[in-house]
């Protein structure tokens, strides 16, 4: 009689507890749904009371429950009830309707007002059996469904004993996994060195972490696949199941930036082939542009994973950024300038140029500056915007090196000697190979206070100032031996005295 009367109570208790649910605002309605599928508080009849009844009804309202509830357990998304919104008529101030979406990581989850009450919304119910493949590939069932219910669901130290064989099983997974990964690690590199992909010791480098990022990025998948699965208790799940996505998105990206690295080294094998050698310079601006764009959406995604609301967040910064703008400003122009830089290619790495106070050989092309080594062997760096706004006297693009000799023989030399002189002069110039033909011109060009002035306007051919340094070397080499053969003697700058010898007369 006493367990007779207790089990009415009970159930006299569950239905004036299921006839006063209320659905009136989000909270009551979430609450309703999630708090009554708890284990130790398991009522999905009550829970499916936060259901639409004119989309579903009975066991489909109860399924769509339950499974609601373990897909938001399977992404790692715990409701925190002191977080919703305990209004009537709660609007969002984004989309401007009534609704409540329960997690920033998926908006396609959300409540709505149906007249006086809030319930999942349409969108909702339709998307559960896509998200439910989606978390669940495998099924909920794959581990509980191993061992019998009454050796199953005993628990052994928080956990019931399937749990533990499911944690055991994803723990082999993982190891069969690890060598499935190096089986095609090894696959891989055979087509690697099949097609001398990894000739050189840097990309050889960056290939063995692409592939080793790889295979540790297989296996944590393979776990994250399964761990819904395990069923955990609702904040255990969504901490662990949140740590693995955010690892999975920064090894994720780790693999993606190796994978664009390796790209960009073989592009820049052909690269090294064209003449250009700024097209060099291209490799560590790419990497460093892709490293930050890459790094920039893993922050972001990972940010969304631990439910920061990113809108908000631009939304505070766009207030600061006329500040940011300005502060920046001198940044963004500089690397605009190398970018302006990297595509006119007004000189070449190893180029002597000549700006407005500063004159060198270029070495390198940043981000933000270029690297000119000066001729007193010290750096000078110098803003890419204020580059590209500079004149550029480029002595590396010069097609010939010209050269301006004036040779001043002495007062005294015949007619015959100069012209022989001139003539032997053209004829050595045309024998060298490092000469422009056809360009060079020697001629008598003026008469000066102390010489006659022959002037040589020579167009070297060669590519350093090294060379051109040392072809001058050569030619006045040559020079002066002419000039000793035709016995011609070069003038330097002399002074005559003449003193005038007046002797004064007497008279007697």
């Amino acid at each position: 009689m006493k367990n007779i009367v207790l089990l009415f109570f009970s159930v006299f208790c569950f239905v004036v507890g299921f006839s006063q649910s209320k659905l009136s605002t989000p909270y009551e309605t979430i609450y309703t749904h999630l708090h009554n599928l708890e284990d130790n508080n398991y009522y999905p009849q009550k829970a499916a009371l936060a259901i639409n009844p004119q989309l579903l009804k009975g066991e489909n309202a109860i399924n769509a429950a339950i499974k609601l509830k373990e897909i938001l357990n399977g992404k790692g998304i715990y409701i925190l009830y002191n977080k919703i919104p305990d209004e009537t008529d709660y609007t969002d101030s984004t989309s401007k309707k009534q609704q409540y979406t329960l997690a920033i990581a998926e908006p396609g989850i959300y409540v709505e007002k149906v007249g006086n009450n809030w319930y999942y919304s349409q969108e909702t119910i339709e998307n559960i059996p896509k998200l439910y493949k989606e978390v669940f590939p495998l099924g909920t069932s794959i581990f509980s469904s191993i061992l019998p219910d009454s050796i199953g669901n005993k628990k052994t130290f928080l956990l019931k004993n399937w749990q533990w064989l499911g944690i055991g099983l994803i723990i082999l997974a993982g190891f069969f996994m690890r060598l499935l990964a190096n089986y095609i690690s090894k696959v891989l590199s055979k087509y690697i060195d099949k097609f001398a992909l990894a000739k050189t010791a840097d990309r050889e480098k960056l290939i063995h972490e692409f592939l080793k990022a790889l295979n540790l990025f297989l296996i944590i998948f393979v776990i994250r696949i399964l761990v819904p699965s395990l069923q955990l208790a609702p904040k255990f799940s969504a901490l662990l199941i949140k740590g693995f996505n955010i690892l999975l998105i920064f090894l994720g990206a780790f693999v993606f930036r190796r994978l664009v690295f390796i790209g960009l080294d073989l592009v820049n094998k052909y690269t090294n082939r064209s003449k250009s050698r700024l097209d060099d310079q291209l490799l560590p601006i790419a990497k460093n542009l892709f490293t930050i764009l890459i790094g920039l959406i893993a922050f972001s995604l990972a940010l969304k994973q631990l439910n920061v609301n990113l809108t908000a967040i631009i939304a505070g910064v766009s207030i600061g950024g006329l500040a940011i703008a300005l502060a920046s400003q001198d940044t963004v122009k500089n690397f605009i300038g190398s970018i302006t830089i990297l595509f006119d290619h007004p000189f070449e790495l190893g180029d002597y140029i000549i700006l407005s106070g500063t004159e060198g050989t270029v070495e390198k092309v940043g981000m933000r500056a270029t690297r000119i080594r000066t001729p007193n062997q010290s750096l000078a760096y110098i803003p890419n915007g204020d580059l590209s706004n500079m004149i550029i006297d480029n002595y590396g693009l010069r097609l010939y090196r010209r050269w301006d000799l004036t040779l001043g023989v002495e007062y005294g030399t015949s007619t015959a000697k100069i012209e022989d002189f001139c003539k032997r002069i053209t004829q050595m110039l045309e024998e060298l190979d490092y000469i422009a033909d056809n360009r060079s011109l020697v001629r008598l060009n003026s008469l000066g206070s102390s010489s006659i002035n022959i002037f040589c306007m020579i167009f070297i051919d060669v590519k350093t100032y090294n060379l051109e340094l040392e072809s001058k070397h050569n030619i006045l080499l040559k020079i002066i031996d002419l000039a000793n053969e035709l016995g011609i003697g070069f003038a330097f700058p002399t002074q005559t005295l003449h003193l005038l010898n007046n002797k004064s007369e007497k008279t007697s």
